[in-house]
């Protein structure tokens, strides 16, 4: 994409997520009102609910060290981890949670010397931590139904995930590469499906890697339980009466709104899906928003020292 046209896409993504968010502020709740919950926070849980980032950052270098491994890639642990810190400053000027995902696979290109490997190891840690959030939420679901009759928005994410995974699926079965050798094999179009059959294949060599593969989903389930307390006890500091399990359903349903490309790292889009949320549980806008703030700063001082990573850099 030209620079003039990416400046103008990111201009009218952040008009749009500051419009989202004075909407809000407006219309539901108030700056002066989110100050006073602030007040509110118990510092004890947000203490330890930040400090599960850390324990969060090194299952992730963990699961990336695994999965480059199964692919021949040996990449130091604290790399890793310092790639993560970036991606993760760089996320918070990006489309979606995942716009950091580029300087991984670039960082990882160093060691695989090649960004298709690299975007297909960076694919396979992303979409087995996404698998475990929507099974998270599915089963979650299934156990609270009451809940999610009242909350038709939980049922459009699952058959929209469902969709999602159904489309994953398809695209890796033996159909698909029946389907990709149709195109003609010249000029653009054969470098074109050359590169999506290689890029197949190096995502498929770990069903000859199972072991690796294995050990790193088991990872992603503890790396979402994580997630999910991590949440769990920003609620905590702000007192919110939420049973624990529901968290297993809302959490990854705001977190695949998140993906959606239309804000800036889902500014916007994630405090108005807590406010429409937290409305189940009679739960005030001013509680939903600041619950999104806190998770929002949290990030953004973790993105500042991604910054100062990527800054010095030699």
């Amino acid at each position: 994409m030209p620079p003039k046209k990416k400046t103008l896409t990111l201009a009218l993504r952040a008009i749009f997520s500051l419009s989202i968010l004075v909407f809000l502020l407006t219309t539901q709740t108030s700056v002066r009102d989110i100050a006073n919950k602030i007040k509110e926070l118990n510092p004890a849980w947000l203490v330890v609910s930040f400090s599960l980032h850390a324990i969060g950052l090194l299952i992730s270098a963990l699961r990336w060290q695994i999965l480059a491994r199964a692919q021949g890639d040996n990449i130091p642990l604290d790399f890793l981890a310092k790639s993560y810190l970036v991606g993760t400053f760089f996320n918070n000027f990006l489309p979606t949670r995942f716009g950091g995902d580029i300087v991984r696979i670039w960082d990882g290109s160093r060691f695989s010397r090649s960004l298709l490997k690299s975007s297909a190891i960076v694919l396979v840690e992303r979409f087995t931590g996404i698998v475990v959030l929507f099974l998270f939420a599915l089963f979650a679901s299934l156990y609270r139904m009451d809940m999610a009759r009242q909350i038709p928005v939980i049922w459009v994410s699952l058959l929209l995930g469902l969709a999602g995974l159904a489309m994953v699926i398809g695209f890796f079965s033996p159909m698909a590469t029946a389907v990709l050798r149709i195109i003609p094999s010249k000029g653009f179009l054969k470098k074109v499906r050359d590169k999506i059959l290689l890029f197949r294949k190096t995502i498929l060599h770990y069903r000859t890697q199972r072991g690796p593969f294995f050990r790193a989903t088991l990872w992603a389930v503890l790396l979402q339980l994580n997630v999910i307390i991590y949440y769990f006890l920003i609620g905590q500091a702000l007192h919110l009466k939420i049973h624990f399990i529901d968290y297993f359903i809302f959490i990854p349903i705001v977190l695949l709104i998140q993906i959606i490309p239309i804000t800036i790292n889902g500014l916007g889009l994630r405090e108005g899906s807590y406010i429409e949320i937290f409305k189940f549980y009679s739960i005030s806008p001013q509680a939903a928003f600041t619950f999104s703030l806190v998770d929002v700063v949290f990030v953004l001082v973790l993105g500042i020292i991604g910054g100062l990573i990527y800054v010095t850099r030699k």
